[in-house]
């Protein structure tokens, strides 16, 4: 069968262990499509039989190897493997672009109080804090990365606040004003509802909103052909941007985010276009929004995006 032929077998109820395969495209769609249904035998097989089609597909390979090792860890199960991710391929242009926007807008409009919501391990904070060194307030649920973000300012003498919760804990509970707020990543992974009542309270405690996020467009399904077929282009080039880390990288971090997409792991993320974000952050009271490209990027193109309130 053809990809075409296999989804419609998916969309009218086939089990993938009664599906054949014509391709490496049909057969990655029938390594996915059974390992979301628990199915990692036939999960297995399918991916054996892709990397048949193309002995040189690294996304057949790992599929093959994480179904025979019993299915994908969570995406945060691996720190090695995080760590590895965003600090090499691609990550090291972006999170460079992505610090060199943030410092661009202190240098601008020189805000002495900046909030960090998510702000991970200081990848993209830190090397921002070069010339204008602002009080800095830092969210992140994760312990172990704040603890790395704060021992760092503290090396640096900046004065700094920490909470160690979600975005949601924050800002259900904290009332001070900011002049500068930002996220880098990290607000894409709150749900719908979720974000914008983030955003309502940043916008109602700072006068200016600097978010960086990728631009991806709205699906229907991640299971229609000519989406699901762009994706495997777009991992296949993002594995190939990491050498001796490839295994550790792809089945530790990239397989398990894109495996959630198709509901073969938890979701990690609920990714939107630009537009959409601009939609959002005028709907929690920003009345100018600007976008900019940052960086091309093996999965999405990331933006800039600043949004300023009335009183901004």
């Amino acid at each position: 069968m053809s990809i075409h032929e296999v989804h419609h077998a998916h969309l009218t109820g086939a089990r993938p262990v009664e599906v054949t395969v014509d391709d490496v495209e049909s057969a990655l769609y029938v390594a996915i499509w059974a390992h979301s249904s628990g199915d990692d035998a036939t999960a297995h097989r399918a991916a054996g039989r892709a990397s048949d089609y193309d002995p040189g597909s690294e996304l057949a390979r790992l599929l093959a190897m994480i179904t025979a090792e019993g299915g994908a860890t969570g995406v945060y199960d691996s720190p090695a493997a995080f760590r590895a991710f965003i600090r090499g391929g691609g990550n090291v242009g972006l999170y460079e672009a992505t610090s060199g926007a943030l410092r661009e807008i202190y240098r601008q409009h020189q805000p002495q109080r900046v909030l960090d919501i998510g702000v991970g391990d200081g990848l993209a904070l830190l090397p921002a804090l070069v010339e204008h060194q602002p009080v800095v307030g830092v969210v992140e649920p994760s312990a172990a990365l704040l603890a790395e973000t704060t021992a760092e300012l503290t090396r640096r003498g900046i004065v700094h606040h920490a909470w160690t919760q979600t975005a949601q804990d924050f800002t259900a509970t904290h009332t001070q004003h900011w002049d500068l707020i930002q996220s880098s990543f990290a607000l894409q992974s709150l749900p719908p509802h979720e974000k914008a009542q983030v955003l309502h309270w940043v916008a109602a405690h700072t006068g200016r909103f600097a978010l960086v996020e990728f631009d991806v467009p709205e699906v229907a399904s991640v299971w229609e052909p000519a989406w699901f077929c762009d994706c495997v282009v777009r991992v296949e080039r993002g594995l190939r941007e990491y050498g001796a880390d490839r295994d550790l990288v792809g089945a530790g971090f990239i397989l398990p985010v894109i495996l959630g997409k198709f509901g073969t792991a938890a979701r990690t993320n609920y990714e939107l276009a630009i537009q959409h974000w601009e939609t959002l952050l005028r709907g929690a009271g920003f009345t100018e929004i600007t976008t900019r490209p940052l960086a091309d990027y093996w999965w999405r193109p990331a933006f800039l995006v600043e949004a300023v309130t009335a009183a901004g």
